[in-house]
């Protein structure tokens, strides 16, 4: 056989076969190298046995007992069940075994466990306590016999791991095939231990002993340390990687240069009807910084609802336009990408700038058509605002300089792509209204250079939230409604569903205009409409041809209107802590007071506090660390579009602190050797290009 290394499926491991490497390969694990980092999703504390008596209290434990008779009977046509005796000094019980049994084999399914628990025997086990109408019984999860009392079990007194198991692996096989490969291949795995310093209380451990201390701790606080001593080693490749991207995008010198020559910029900052909050004020002196260094701007814009990104974007925008350079702004649907345009075309009414909408919509007329292309093309239009129709080929820019990504995240990789090649050196302004916690942002965007805004726009009163019930909500709206504002009611589903018994946008909408809301116009907006009748709906609600908008979240992005002061959103508990603040944020858009009124129709632990958090804070910030600890980093992170890996052990949330560390640490050695090419660096650069050497890249999109 050839030599066995890290990437050597497991098909070839002793007692594996290809079926098992094909239940295994559905929880991802392919390679030797994948099983010595498939860690464990939790652990058992075996480490204290307690009495039969005490388990009772329990509910669950570790046993040690003496065996008595076992008793086995038929529950149901193919399920049988064994109780085996099991006492000790403080009392007695029945440790349960179920199996399935085929009606037409005389097989005995139960013939290990009775030759394993001979009466007179002793046995651990580690069970839960079951309750049934005919008294109380203990669930076997696992079970080791010893025979003698003075023998030593393998699996008790310690720390057990638990794996992600599929219907044809077992614990016991994982188990005994991790311990396998830990003991033969354990050594061969990656260290970059020696590159990285000392690091608050995490112990500075080689790789191959974070592992095994991972599997077998000899204490809970053992596998959390060794957790931690590897997630450093993981965040440091990951940081490693991001630093070079910076290096590599700082290579390129760009063409365009930008002078603050104060025609247009004291023109645009007079039209507005605000003053800059000093954290707008900091954003564009950080955007205009980046705009007059040698290299592309490369940034990420992330403000809270409301918080005021459009003018500082808009302000780069008039420094290209300034400078006789082209920019573009794209969003992910029509109706954001028309709201740019209505308000960017108020800001800069009067300017000497002309202005573009280049949709699927305005794109369709060849009249139209023709004079947006050549507009672009012959350098006349400074600035077009549109959706992903502005990436397509045909789409030619005399000197495009500054491309504006509107709600990022939105869009795929390809898309930005796409929108990088219009220009030969762009400078890059991405935009978000997704707070994320600034560990996760340091990850998320670790080539970017990072500005958060958290104030609001001056002359937007706070909204009230408030946990309701229908009737309150709706008599609440309806005050509203009379002086003049309009309201927005949510639903998370268009049409009803026999699955989910929930109120729908469609059937809801038809019965309000006939019952509560008979003396107001309702406009009716979700996802399976067209987007020209979207776009439509969207329109008249802005301009209160309609005074109530029942609608499914497709408004939870694109749409402005600043009479609206009431949202009611129904089965708030299905919706995540961010969509439920997104929501919210369509209202609250002037000095007016806004309210929020959620209606739940779960009473389960977490929609309680969910709803509870959302209540509490208009904070987006807050409520996105919130949601982050409730339902992990996955939704923000869209590993598939970003290009990175899955952290084996590192976890965006307990480990902000690493991540810190590790860019900051990783940044001084890429300084040092940003080729990689030190004797000390080349298992670091062996890891980048295993796990990144397709993505970098992908990540420098973002």
């Amino acid at each position: 056989m050839a030599t066995i290394h890290l990437d050597t499926e497991i098909q070839y491991l002793k007692g594996m076969g290809p079926k098992r490497a094909q239940a295994f390969s559905k929880l991802g694990i392919q390679t030797i190298g994948d099983i010595l980092t498939f860690f464990p999703v939790q652990y058992q504390d075996r480490t204290k046995i307690i009495s039969v008596k005490d388990i009772y209290e329990h509910g669950h434990g570790c046993l040690f007992a003496r065996v008595g008779n076992s008793y086995e009977r038929s529950l149901s046509k193919g399920l049988s069940v064994l109780d085996v005796e099991i006492f000790d000094d403080s009392s007695m019980a029945a440790a349960r075994f179920f199996r399935k049994k085929n009606p037409y084999s005389f097989a005995d399914v139960f013939a290990p466990i009775k030759k394993a628990f001979t009466p007179g025997s002793y046995a651990y086990i580690y069970g839960e306590v079951k309750l049934e109408r005919a008294g109380r019984f203990i669930s076997a999860i696992d079970y080791e016999v010893v025979g003698e009392k003075s023998v030593k079990p393998v699996l008790f007194n310690k720390i057990v791991p638990v794996y992600a198991a599929t219907e044809k692996l077992n614990q016991k096989f994982i188990r005994e095939i991790v311990n396998s490969v830990l003991g033969m291949f354990g050594s061969l795995y990656p260290d970059i231990s020696e590159l990285i310093h000392n690091f608050g209380s995490i112990p500075n451990m080689k790789s191959e002993d974070a592992i095994r201390k991972i599997h077998y701790p000899n204490s809970l606080e053992e596998a959390e340390q060794a957790r931690r001593a590897f997630a450093l080693q993981e965040f440091f490749v990951l940081e490693s990687v991001l630093s070079l991207s910076r290096n590599s995008i700082k290579k390129n010198c760009k063409t365009q240069k930008y002078d603050i020559r104060r025609t247009l910029l004291p023109a645009f900052k007079n039209n507005l009807t605000f003053e800059f909050t000093k954290e707008q004020k900091k954003a564009i002196n950080d955007i205009f910084a980046d705009m007059q260094s040698l290299y592309p701007m490369n940034r990420i814009l992330m403000g809270d609802v409301g918080s005021g990104k459009t003018v500082v974007a808009l302000s780069a925008i008039v420094l290209a336009a300034e400078n006789n350079y082209q920019a573009m702004i794209v969003a992910p649907t029509e109706i954001l990408a028309e709201q740019h345009y209505l308000t960017i075309s108020n800001m800069l009414s009067g300017l000497d700038v002309k202005i573009v909408l280049a949709t699927s919509s305005t794109l369709k007329k060849k009249s139209q058509r023709d004079k947006i292309l050549s507009g672009l093309k012959n350098g006349e239009i400074k600035i077009a605002i549109g959706t992903h129709s502005l990436m397509e080929e045909r789409i030619k820019f005399k000197n495009l300089s500054l491309i504006v990504v509107d709600e990022q995240h939105r869009f795929g990789v390809m898309q930005k792509f796409a929108a990088l090649d219009k220009a030969e050196t762009p400078d890059i302004l991405m935009m978000t209204a997704t707070p994320i916690p600034r560990a996760l942002a340091m990850t998320l965007y670790g080539e970017m250079d990072v500005t958060t805004i958290t104030s609001t726009t001056p002359g937007r009163t706070p909204i009230k939230t408030y946990s309701s019930n229908e009737n309150c909500a709706y008599e609440n709206a309806i005050k509203e409604l009379k002086n003049g504002n309009q309201a927005y009611i949510v639903y998370p589903l268009a049409d009803e569903s026999d699955k989910l018994a929930l109120k729908s946008a469609v059937q809801e909408a038809e019965k309000l205009q006939q019952t509560r809301f008979k003396d107001f116009k309702v406009g009716l907006l979700h996802g399976k409409i067209k987007p020209s009748e979207k776009n439509e709906v969207m329109r008249k609600f802005k301009n209160k041809e309609y005074d109530v908008l029942i609608s499914t979240t497709v408004i939870e992005v694109g749409i402005d209107a600043p009479d609206a002061t009431i949202m009611i959103i129904h089965h708030a508990e299905r919706f995540g802590l961010l969509a439920l603040h997104q929501l919210r944020g369509r209202i609250g858009r002037s000095a007016k007071q806004s309210y929020a009124y959620l209606i739940g129709s779960s009473n389960g632990e977490n929609a309680n506090k969910r709803l509870s958090i959302i209540t509490s804070t208009n904070n987006g910030f807050k409520i996105a660390e919130e949601d982050l600890k409730m339902r992990g980093p996955g939704e923000l992170m869209g590993t598939v579009q970003h290009g990175f890996p899955e952290f084996k052990a590192g976890d965006l949330i307990k480990d902000a602190d690493i991540i810190e560390f590790t860019k900051s640490h990783a940044t001084k050695i890429i300084e040092d050797d940003p080729l990689l090419v030190k004797e000390s660096n080349a298992v670091l650069k062996t890891l980048i290009n295993k796990h990144f050497s397709n993505k970098i890249k992908l990540i420098n999109v973002g």
